[in-house]
């Protein structure tokens, strides 16, 4: 077998080199630039590496991503109105 068929064959056996499937009236990519012809496998395992790329996000940055998050839905704070006590209605 040649160099160009073996890098051929190697290049092929990868799931994310699948041949296209029909088309199932899917976009060919979803708005974030993710294909929608990839094989099951591929899809699992692209899953499989963001959700370890998430956990080890998670590790290093939790606090970081705890405060930012807080800060993103916390309400900005109220201008409290000043009463004086003659004013008080009780």
């Amino acid at each position: 077998m040649t160099k160009h068929k073996q890098r051929k064959q190697r290049r092929h056996a990868c799931p994310l080199c699948a041949e296209p499937r029909p088309d199932r009236g899917l976009p060919v990519t979803i708005p974030c630039g993710i294909p929608t012809d990839w094989s099951p496998e591929a899809a699992l395992a692209i899953f499989e590496l963001v959700d370890e790329m998430r956990d080890i996000i998670l590790a290093v940055y939790r606090t970081h991503l705890q405060d930012a998050a807080r800060k993103q839905w916390q309400s900005p704070p109220a201008d409290r109105a000043v009463i004086p006590d003659d004013e008080l209605p009780f």
